[in-house]
């Protein structure tokens, strides 16, 4: 029974080193992983830091260009004043401006002779009312005051139904 005990604890502890044989391929396969995903976290950090020194110059190309674009936007702004303020005389100007020619506006005149003896509208509207088809606006700012003087006609079936004489500055 002696002689079998060395057997004995060689089978007895064949499956322990087995299992640490197996544990062993493991922790390899851990290991080798772990360095894996290592180097994937530094591959991935280094594109960081790239994507954002690249963006840190687009900001800085953009805060020096800033400058550049203000002042085109000034531009336009004027631009867009001037344009406004040469609408704004235009609006102001033609033969609906003189008192007189208002004389010849009565009711039953049509379109055609009305814009034949005021000119253009400066603004047209349609109407919901039954009894106004359009309304033609003649406005401006004849004195300059920001106070815009306004006469208007309504057309009902291609005439005029009705209208309002602009109220004219008197002249002193």
């Amino acid at each position: 029974m002696l002689r079998k005990l060395p057997q004995i604890l060689c089978f007895a502890t064949l499956p322990f080193a087995s299992l640490n044989l197996r544990a062993d391929d493991k922790i390899d396969q851990v290991l080798s992983e772990l360095q894996a995903l290592r180097q994937q976290v530094a591959t991935l950090e280094a594109r960081v830091a790239t994507l954002e020194a690249t963006k840190a110059v687009s900001a800085g190309a953009l805060d020096a260009s800033a400058p550049e674009v203000q002042p085109r936007e000034r531009k336009n702004l004027f631009d867009h004043m001037r344009i406004e303020l040469q609408k704004a005389e235009a609006r102001a100007s033609g033969p609906w401006t003189t008192p007189a020619n208002w004389n010849g506006i009565q009711n039953g005149l049509t379109e055609d002779e009305v814009i034949e003896i005021l000119g253009e509208p400066t603004d047209r509207k349609f109407s919901v009312r039954r009894d106004t088809d359009e309304i033609f606006y003649y406005r401006g700012d004849l004195e300059g005051t920001g106070e815009p003087i306004e006469g208007e006609i309504r057309i009902y079936k291609g005439k005029v139904r009705r209208f309002t004489l602009p109220d004219f500055p008197t002249e002193s």
